[in-house]
């Protein structure tokens, strides 16, 4: 899904980047967070080692929760990297009365881990879907 950045969007990624090397290719700023979208392969990079990219984000960023996913093609990928460390068995996508829907299927030990404390990684995960994919709703079963 092709989608327009804003300029406050084009800040955000290119202050990963400089701060990283590595490069975004979405950025979500929240009131207590700011959640990043790396390009695939880059996760690593965008980390740095031991969090210290991580870390020097949260410092520029005033304190706030700095969050990273690896960015993917397909939402299958995308989800799995987005639930991470949950083990994602499979994604599907189905239609369901003209909204487009994925359904996610965890080991049955992780669902905690996939969804989150209160909710925040499944709400995440929901979030990116609709901007990256065009996703009305994300399932996990």
């Amino acid at each position: 899904m092709e989608r327009k950045l804003s300029m406050e969007d084009i800040q955000l990624l290119n202050s990963l980047e400089r701060a990283t090397g590595a490069r975004a290719v979405d950025a979500v700023i929240t009131q207590d967070s700011v959640l990043f979208v790396v390009a695939p392969g880059q996760i690593g990079k965008a980390v740095g080692k031991g969090g210290s990219n991580v870390r020097k984000l949260e410092n520029f960023f005033g304190g706030k929760k700095v969050e990273m996913v690896e960015g993917a093609d397909s939402i299958g990928e995308f989800l799995s990297h987005a639930f991470a460390p949950a083990e994602v068995m499979s994604v599907e996508e189905v239609s369901n009365n003209g909204k487009n829907e994925a359904v996610v299927k965890v080991d049955e030990n992780s669902k905690g881990i996939a969804i989150g404390r209160n909710g925040e990684k499944i709400k995440r995960a929901r979030m990116l879907a609709k901007r990256l994919f065009n996703v009305d709703d994300v399932k996990i079963l």
